[in-house]
């Protein structure tokens, strides 16, 4: 049984472009949030290449907490429109959008509630979410992704990996070559199982200096033409050549659903996320929040509770990544956790997940 079972699924078509949105409620979340006006309410938003339903094992414990929770199916994901025009994932317009659902919900834009909670993509969709509508937040929880400062610098996918590798020791943005090329979307479909290899996959670096660490995701994400070649079986991966999976506790589960949803799905539509940021379609907004506001303010800065939950074996969501915006004075109210995980931490270790940030909105955000 799904642990999302219970939940009260709905779509809306929002406006201005004709886009359904797919979402799920929590049990109760209507007499919830009308009964108790104040109370706080979870929006979870996740990333690629998942859907809602990356949240359900950590559902049994989000559920003994009192906050009711919304989880949309994000732009291009299962049960929501897949458009493939890149322009239509600008971070605004899918901000809107998910106003548009807690507007169709009853929920008042006046009232200080939402707490949204974002993984991967998810957590520049809940990032943005809360600089479009911070007069709708209360709170902001991040997972992988640390806060993205808004610029008003184009993004340059060369530049971008040139600087890391000399930072780093590795391009940090290898893997979107893979994602913008123009065959990515079919290959990928055909080879699904090796694709959920290449996210999901266990590899203990052999170097005695990393001690066993999992350096897999260095291996596909950030060394060049390295996921190609592992989802088309060439090159270093001719042979059929494969490695072990993590030992998710759902794995087999959430394997054959994932298979059966991009094969049906297909990646047309989530590969936009990253042609959306390569061609700049945010840049305009972004710009805006640079300069200042009405009254002189910052427009980054996050002034409600902020969390940042890391994972140890993101090679490419670093852990330290938060420095920039400390550093800025962007984010005043911040608690940092880092988790022995990988990058797809709500499959392998949810419980702990789930805990990490429950044990924050108990703090922070009591209900009576």
């Amino acid at each position: 049984m799904d642990s999302m079972d219970n939940f009260f699924h709905k779509s809306l078509i929002t406006k201005p472009n004709n886009l359904t949105y797919s979402y799920y409620l929590s049990p109760n979340f209507t007499s919830q949030i009308t009964s108790s006006p104040s109370l706080p309410i979870l929006l979870f938003l996740h990333g690629f290449p998942d859907d809602a339903h990356m949240w359900a094992g950590a559902m049994p414990h989000f559920q003994n907490l009192p906050y009711p929770m919304i989880l949309p199916d994000l732009l291009g994901f299962s049960g929501s429109s897949k458009p493939t025009n890149p322009h239509l994932y600008n971070y605004r317009q899918q901000a809107n959008s998910l106003a548009q659902i807690l507007d169709a919900e009853g929920i008042s834009s006046s009232q200080q509630r939402i707490i949204p909670i974002g993984h991967d993509w998810g957590s520049l969709t809940a990032q943005r979410f809360y600089l479009h509508h911070r007069q709708r937040c209360i709170g902001l929880c991040i997972l992988s992704l640390a806060y993205q400062v808004p610029t008003d610098k184009p993004f340059s996918l060369w530049t971008a990996n040139h600087e890391t590798t000399k930072k780093f020791g590795y391009p940090q943005w290898s893997y979107w070559e893979f994602f913008v090329a123009p065959d990515a979307p079919d290959l990928m479909r055909e080879n699904l199982e090796r694709f959920w290899e290449v996210n999901n996959g266990n590899y203990p670096s052999p170097l005695p200096e990393e001690n066993g660490r999992d350096i897999w995701m260095r291996e596909m994400f950030c060394t060049k033409n390295a996921m190609r070649e592992y989802v088309t079986g060439t090159g270093k991966w001719a042979g059929e050549k494969s490695v072990p999976l993590k030992p998710y506790p759902e794995g087999d589960r959430q394997k054959a659903r994932f298979i059966a949803r991009m094969s049906r799905d297909g990646f047309e539509g989530p590969v936009c996320y990253y042609h959306n940021l390569a061609i700049n379609a945010n840049l305009e907004d972004d710009a805006a929040f640079c300069r200042p506001g009405p009254g002189g303010e910052d427009l980054r800065k996050i002034d409600a509770p902020m969390l940042y939950v890391g994972q140890t074996g993101d090679w490419v969501c670093k852990t330290d990544l938060m420095a920039e915006a400390k550093e800025m004075g962007l984010v005043s109210d911040l608690e940092e956790k880092v988790v022995e995980a990988g990058h797809w931490c709500l499959y392998e270790c949810p419980e702990k997940i789930a805990g990490a940030i429950g044990e924050w909105l108990v703090k922070r955000f009591p209900v009576q």
